[in-house]
């Protein structure tokens, strides 16, 4: 309980009700800043290490044979990197009786395929048969990046042409900048990781980006309903509506985060980590770090860079320095006010001014009008026209 008897609101209930007060958007250089040294580290990673490309992409072969008891994973990939043949990933898919090897390389010939599955056949002690061999030529793997990037480009035109039509120019280019910003996190994490880029990681790419355009068109919404009519009348700035925006959609943004977040997580860390389904770590790795990513983006990128691009607007410049002025003139009354009220608790039978010249009487005086007895009446005052009645004897 607080001194005044009123019940303390804790984070998490001004959450749920939408009323908390963080100033997320007043504080938006130190989110640039944040972002651009994550983006830094992204670029040099990716510029030094590059990626480790999927056979889809990059071109080569891949061996796939049922597992054998007694012999371990780096021994099959060793059989086969005996031969000369440069070993890309491996990997366990499946489980149970079910589980394979999947040993991807990079381009052979059909005789250096053949040498590389005879010995893989020997050390596993199996018929050359039973291992399935798979080639993938380069161009194929150009072919499909380039089909990847003409549908990311397709996506973000009609996103952008969306959010041109259902809101305004400028959000249409914050989200953009969101948008490019998970783009460049996601990919930078399988940089650094190393994790094996394939279809499935276009796919779960495309994904992310639908769910944090989701989001910041939520927070949008938000933004233009609370700026709707703004420049008409003086009582906040474009910054302060924004940032009251992401604070009534904070709580949404956070669930729908955390439950889209849950089941990607175990896919990630229970299927990948603990059972073992190698097949399915690129999906979930691009969904849970591209999630994450959005999750960021939409509350502390989007609406900032929405906010710094309207002020670009003179008239919107204009209206938050008027806004500023009057809060200023405000806090000004209010302390000349404060200091009179001073001054007349030390002089109590002295009027005093306050910060619009008016008078205000004296705080010995009864409620403001009554004076001590005996005590000289001021220049100009009605003198007191009333009759004493004499004392009764």
């Amino acid at each position: 309980m607080s001194d005044k008897g009123t019940p303390r609101v804790s984070v998490f209930r001004k959450l749920y009700r939408g009323d908390t007060h963080f100033n997320i958007v007043g504080r938006r250089k130190t989110w640039y800043v944040i972002s651009a040294v994550l983006l830094v580290i992204i670029v040099a990673s990716m510029a030094i290490r590059g990626f480790n490309l999927g056979v889809e992409f990059a071109g080569g072969n891949q061996f796939t044979v049922h597992t054998v008891e007694g012999v371990s994973l780096t021994e099959a990939e060793e059989s086969i990197a005996g031969t000369g043949a440069e070993v890309a990933s491996s990997q366990t898919a499946g489980t149970g009786a079910d589980a394979k090897y999947v040993i991807k390389t990079g381009p052979l010939d059909d005789a250096e395929s053949q040498e590389a599955r005879a010995a893989l056949a020997e050390t596993l002690g199996v018929d050359a048969g039973e291992i399935t061999v798979s080639e993938v030529s380069s161009s194929w793997g150009k072919s499909v990046s380039r089909q990847a990037l003409i549908a990311l480009g397709v996506f973000l035109v009609f996103v952008a042409g969306y959010l041109w039509l259902r809101f305004e120019r400028k959000m249409a280019i914050a989200a953009l900048i969101a948008l490019a910003h998970d783009v460049l996190l996601t990919a930078g994490v399988f940089s650094i990781v190393g994790f094996e880029v394939t279809p499935g990681t276009v796919v779960g790419l495309l994904t992310i980006l639908g769910y944090s355009l989701y989001d910041t068109v939520v927070v949008f919404d938000r933004v233009q309903e609370n700026t709707r009519g703004l420049l008409g009348e003086f009582k906040s700035s474009y910054a302060e509506a924004a940032n009251k925006a992401l604070n009534e959609t904070l709580m949404r943004s956070i669930n729908t985060s955390i439950i889209g977040l849950l089941p990607v997580a175990g896919l990630l860390f229970v299927g990948v980590g603990i059972l073992g389904v190698g097949t399915l770590k690129d999906l979930a790795l691009v969904l849970f770090v591209g999630m994450l990513t959005g999750a960021y983006s939409s509350i502390f990128l989007a609406t900032p860079s929405l906010v710094d691009l309207k002020y670009l607007e003179p008239r919107v410049r204009e209206h938050d320095r008027k806004v500023h002025e009057k809060r200023r003139a405000a806090e000004r009354k209010a302390a000349a006010s404060e200091v009179a009220v001073e001054v007349a608790a030390e002089e109590p039978d002295g009027d005093i001014e306050d910060g619009d010249g008016e008078v205000m009487a004296g705080s010995g005086s009864r409620n403001g009008t009554s004076r001590t007895a005996g005590a000289a009446p001021r220049p100009g005052a009605r003198p007191d026209s009333r009759k004493r009645r004499p004392r009764k004897p």
